[in-house]
């Protein structure tokens, strides 16, 4: 079991004027949540508990194109001010990019998403003097990647939408 005393050992104030881009991987926190609650990650708590006091500047979703994204999602998402980018297969490639050509624009780089393919990210955007936090299910997070950032914070079930049972029809 992962202590989360452990893992949000030192939390980090959020400060007032941080201008902050949020960068979803989708598919793993999606899965993660799922898999480890039986629910839906609660997107809407999770960008307001992000953003806090700071200036939220980008926040992107990235889901492979094989992946459907219903028209409900895709309106809610819009209403956050939030953008999807569906790649052909694997969105890491497209995150990463979008990160680093976005670092020079702002103070705080945070990866959703637990994924070690993400080191060489954190450690780029780390270089050019960005912050980095990761927010994820610690149950499905490389401990490498939480090392690695400036920041880790882990989700639990406070960031599950648990959809009611549906009845059988008679």
């Amino acid at each position: 079991m992962i202590d989360q005393k452990k893992i949000n050992k030192y939390p980090r104030k959020f400060l007032e004027h941080q201008k902050v881009g949020i960068f979803v991987d989708a598919e793993n926190v999606e899965m993660s949540g799922f898999n480890i609650y039986g629910g839906r990650t609660d997107y809407k708590k999770l960008v307001e508990t992000i953003g806090g006091v700071r200036q939220v500047i980008r926040i992107i979703y990235y889901k492979p194109q094989h992946k459907e994204i219903s028209e409900d999602f895709k309106k809610f998402w819009f209403d956050l001010g939030g953008e999807i980018k569906q790649p052909v297969k694997n969105a890491d490639a497209f995150l990463t990019i979008d990160a680093v050509t976005l670092a020079d624009k702002l103070d705080v780089i945070v990866l959703v998403g637990g994924d070690k393919d993400y080191l060489p990210l954190l450690w780029y955007v780390k270089s050019r003097g960005c912050k980095t936090e990761v927010w994820s299910y610690p149950e499905t997070t490389s401990a490498v990647l939480q090392e690695a950032a400036d920041s880790y914070y882990g989700m639990d079930e406070t960031y599950i939408i648990k959809d009611a049972p549906r009845r059988k029809k008679a």
